[in-house]
């Protein structure tokens, strides 16, 4: 045997090797394992505290050709290689060592044997012995260990078969995404065949390990290796709470068609029953016309209450040419308390709903098309109320709108700062037992807006023109018009100076004056279908119209005064600012919803403060303070620290009459295992507790928990539920128990979960 290792890149051998890549990366699909969780590993899993995987460098070949270094080669009709001693094969970032290597040239036949290593970009493997045969697309692997860098996976098969381009075979295959020596979870199988033309496998004796102890056991299973969709069930979850019980929910997952699937959900209550849920979703159409939709229903008998109790929401979004959309929003719900009670399901509900309460008075369905022709936006628009609270008044309950339409243009002349803004509106308002009529609002407004960098100007005239068809509720019928011009001037200065040189800071002065004319007349005649007068604030110092809706056209001979100053860096960032503004009326204001006359000579004092002492910091305060009463009417404070994971957010919300609340949330790793998240939401006002939450995280290598309990009480503080949530999650492979996370961050501003 010769003393130096040759180097064989003979084109004529080469040629007839197999792409060994292709081959080995059919072990990646062991991951699939992972299957079996209702929800997809994430790729950005943590794996910060795991050992460094061991990865062998390989350098980069000189050439695209393989290249093959060993001790001898041996070859007697230039057919059959035999390659023996310290095999190495390299092909770019791709290297496979063993002891004896053999090559068919003519059958393009392949395997190794001895101690054999495989690496790539991808994983690393070894193996007793490999076969491969590049003709029929076939493999064998014997006593194979892998370790997948990318998904801290390592795992182990006594033989793997390739049987085609499309099937593979392992038996005893198991894999875990703990360090070495840590198998703190495992999942076994004694078969497991992948069909990746079909995108599933099937495993036969599946075992969950949690150290040695078995945990789980499938007999036979079968589970998606793509992002196509699949049959089958879905991860379950548990709860418990005062008011429900224990809660088991089972998810069953129907794929029926490419362009349908559907949810079913069976929740098992201890203490109310059993409720049914699905989810049913559709895709029709092709991307240039798409129509998606999705359809929800839910039932229970309720124990607690003694009544049936349902759900039922139908949304649907169509696009029906280049420039039009259409949508249907169409729901109904049993009672007020559905949506408090259930609140796995106003998770994603509460978000859809028009009420930012809990419980819900008025459950809104509509229909809606969008057109963009020729410059002009147009929307129809068919909405109803059902309204769940039988107690509130009929007078108190929201029009229907069958229907509303409105046109719309701008105009913008390119050699003139001319603007015109035309807005169209023609509604049809109904209600049982009330007033009810046509509206048609025509609004046009012709404005000159001058900006430079040191002043503004922006003069704008705008009509106000109203006309009614109306019915009373006797069947007499009467019309109503109004039409008022309102003019108003909104301009401004900006003063500039060095506020510090060493830090390049600069500090801005900005008055502001707003002036506005809208003269009286008389509107007691007219209806409310959808107006209110809208809640002093900074912002309401700068409109032409104090009441909201179409109904009013608020009178006023006003001035609006404004300071604001402004401290900014050397990119411009506002690091703080200070507003406060105030309106000042020439005479009262007569023009209301009830018949009364405000007859104040000012406004409320309007002030807000914004700071950002540093990255990690943001503070808000703004506050309406009623000078002829000498109390504030409303008050908000926020203060936002966030930084490598801690999160503290304090606020104070205080409306005169109403509401006064405390919040204090926070997120605050306690060590790189340990985690804390706490919130206490109270009512100063009521003297209760809205809700709190407290609850804490562990995170090691390949796995975590969370457990979270809550104390809420509902609107008017006379129910209280206390609920106890516990989450498992095995890195890699799935979680169990209560989606921890989605609470978290809709109760938490700021909270971003790490697994």
């Amino acid at each position: 045997m010769s003393k130096f290792r040759p180097l064989f890149s003979c084109v004529s051998i080469l040629s007839a090797i197999p792409s060994i890549s292709r081959y080995s990366r059919l072990l990646a699909l062991t991951a699939i394992l992972s299957g079996l969780s209702s929800q997809p590993v994430q790729a950005a899993n943590d794996w910060s505290m795991c050992q460094a995987p061991l990865i062998h460098y390989n350098p980069p070949a000189d050439t695209s050709l393989t290249q093959i270094l060993s001790d001898s080669l041996i070859s007697e009709d230039g057919k059959l290689y035999r390659f023996e001693g310290q095999v190495e094969v390299r092909n770019r970032n791709q290297s496979l060592f063993a002891d004896h290597l053999q090559l068919d040239r003519p059958e393009r036949l392949f395997s190794a044997s001895g101690d054999i290593r495989f690496s790539d970009s991808l994983l690393s493997l070894s193996a007793g012995q490999v076969e491969l045969d590049d003709n029929r697309q076939t493999a064998r692997f014997e006593q194979t260990e892998f370790t997948l860098f990318d998904n801290h996976l390592r795992g182990s098969a006594t033989k793997i078969l390739q049987l085609n381009s499309d099937q593979s075979e392992l038996f005893d295959v198991s894999y875990t995404t703990c360090d070495p020596g840590q198998n703190t979870w495992s999942l076994h199988a004694s078969r497991l065949l992948l069909d990746q033309q079909d995108g599933r496998a099937t495993a036969h004796h599946a075992v969950l390990r949690l150290k040695d102890v078995p945990v789980l056991y499938l007999p036979w299973m079968q589970f998606p290796i793509d992002d196509r969709r699949m049959s089958g069930l879905l991860n379950p979850t548990l709860s418990h709470s005062q008011r429900a019980g224990y809660q088991l929910n089972l998810p069953l997952y129907w794929d029926i068609a490419g362009n349908t699937d559907m949810t079913i959900t069976p929740v098992f209550f201890s203490l109310r029953g059993t409720q049914f849920n699905t989810e049913n979703r559709y895709l029709l159409g092709n991307s240039e016309r798409p129509h998606s939709g999705q359809l929800e229903l839910s039932w229970l008998d309720d124990q607690v209450s003694g009544s049936e109790r349902w759900f039922r929401r139908w949304t649907h979004q169509s696009r029906l040419g280049e420039h039009t959309r259409a949508s249907i929003l169409l729901q109904k719900m049993s009672d007020s308390q559905f949506a408090n009670d259930f609140q796995y399901l106003t998770q994603t509900l509460d978000a859809k709903l028009d009420s930012a309460s809990k419980d819900v008075d008025f459950l809104r369905s509509a229909i809606r098309l969008d057109s963009t022709l020729g410059g002009w936006n147009s929307k129809l628009l068919f909405d109803q109320y059902q309204t769940l609270n039988q107690a509130k008044a009929i007078s108190s309950r929201p029009y229907k709108r069958l229907p509303s339409l409105d046109i719309n243009r701008q105009f913008r002349f390119t050699d003139s700062n001319f603007r015109i803004d035309w807005k169209n509106q023609w509604t049809r308002f109904e209600r049982e037992q009330s007033l009810t009529g046509q509206r048609l609002h025509i609004t046009p407004t012709l404005s000159y807006p001058i900006e430079q960098s040191g002043y503004f100007l922006k003069p704008a005239l705008q009509t106000d023109m109203i006309q009614y068809r109306l019915q009373e509720t006797d069947g007499s019928e009467r019309s109503e018009q109004l039409a008022l011009p309102l003019l108003s001037i909104d301009s401004g200065l900006i003063f500039e100076r060095i506020a510090s040189r060493d830090r390049h800071w600069f500090q801005t002065f900005e008055p502001r004056l707003y002036l506005l004319q809208v003269p009286y007349q008389d509107q007691s005649a007219l209806p409310d279908f959808d107006t209110s007068l809208v809640s002093e604030n900074y912002a309401s110092l700068f409109q032409n119209n104090r009441f909201s809706g179409g109904d009013r056209i608020g009178d006023s001979r006003q001035a609006s005064l404004a300071l604001t100053t402004r401290i900014l860096d050397k990119d411009r960032r506002e690091l703080f600012s200070a507003s406060l503004g105030q309106a000042f009326y020439a005479e009262p204001r007569r023009v209301s919803l009830d018949n009364s006359i405000d007859e104040r000579k000012k406004s409320s004092l309007m002030a807000l403060i914004s700071a950002q002492p540093g990255s990690s910091w943001n503070l808000q305060l703004s506050s309406v303070f009623d000078q002829q009463a000498r109390q504030a009417i409303q008050n908000d404070f926020t203060m936002r620290f966030r930084n490598q994971g801690r999160v503290m957010n304090l606020e104070y919300h205080f409306r005169r009459d109403k509401l006064e609340q405390s919040n204090i949330s926070l997120v605050y790793p306690l060590s790189p295992q340990w985690g804390l998240f706490a919130k206490r939401q109270y009512s100063i006002k009521n003297q209760l507790p809205v809700q709190n939450l407290f609850g804490l995280a562990f995170e090691s290598c390949c796995w975590g928990f969370k457990v979270l309990y809550e104390d809420s009480t509902d609107d008017n503080f006379e129910n209280r539920d206390q609920t106890l949530y516990l989450q498992l999650t095995l890195k890699g492979l799935s979680s169990a128990g209560k989606d921890i996370n989605s609470q978290l961050e809709n109760a938490i501003l700021g909270y971003q979960p790490v697994f």
